[in-house]
């Protein structure tokens, strides 16, 4: 089957037998200079279904082509992370949809300098970094306070920390969540609960990292195994 001339994603999509894009679709079909030739456009529904339409520039209605499954992940990796600040939000969220993560837990702590987003406008910027990567299923997002959803997870913990002497090894993060804390440290409390429970803490090569590049770096490592 010819690749798709524009792959859109609709959570929660069900099969059709005529769809009509909505106006931001066929902006982005417009800006893609299709919008003037047949052409077919997958819908992916996030959880691995590819559903295959036709395009024709003089009907206002999509006819269904064909519907494929994509392979489903067996195994689901997370990073928990703080909060990136500003425009490091988006360049996040772009490189790890690209990567191929499948879960962000966005944790806020006593020194989170930011504690909200927008999931609406994330949720939109990891649809259209899937569609441009060929992603098959939708990373998805989550945002907890950090005392209690990291003492729900303590079991599968490692947390990238600046100050270890311990560093880094591939195989101490394989099944398990790295979490990265915000760039003004960890509280004295939240140190003292992972001593406290004997939670893995390792120092990555290299320099200090911002949040978001260490939250790039481990979701590399569990996509990527190196």
């Amino acid at each position: 089957m010819l690749e798709p001339g524009l792959i859109l994603f609709r959570t929660g999509f069900s099969k059709k037998p005529t769809i009509s894009l909505s106006p931001e679709e066929m902006a982005h079909l417009r800006a893609l200079r299709l919008s003037k030739e047949e052409t077919t456009i997958q819908i992916r529904d996030g959880v691995g279904g590819l559903y295959d339409y036709q395009f024709s520039p003089q009907s206002k209605e999509l006819k269904f082509l064909d519907e494929t499954q994509g392979p489903r992940k067996t195994e689901r990796k997370t990073v928990a992370i703080a909060l990136p600040k500003g425009n490091r939000f988006d360049f996040f969220l772009q490189k790890v949809t690209e990567i191929g993560l499948d879960a962000v837990v966005f944790l806020v702590f006593r020194h989170s300098i930011r504690k909200e987003f927008n999931l609406e406008r994330a949720e939109k910027i990891v649809k259209e970094a899937a569609a441009q990567s060929k992603q098959t299923e939708l990373l998805t997002l989550s945002i907890e306070p950090a005392a209690e959803w990291m003492d729900s997870h303590k079991e599968s913990l490692v947390v990238f920390h600046p100050h270890q002497s311990e560093i880094f090894r591939t195989s101490q993060i394989l099944g398990k969540i790295p979490v990265i804390g915000p760039e003004g440290g960890f509280h004295a409390d939240e140190e003292d609960w992972m001593e406290k429970n004997k939670i893995p803490k390792v120092t990555l090569p290299g320099g200090v990292l911002r949040t978001e590049t260490a939250g790039i770096v481990a979701a590399s490592f569990l996509a990527y195994g190196t």
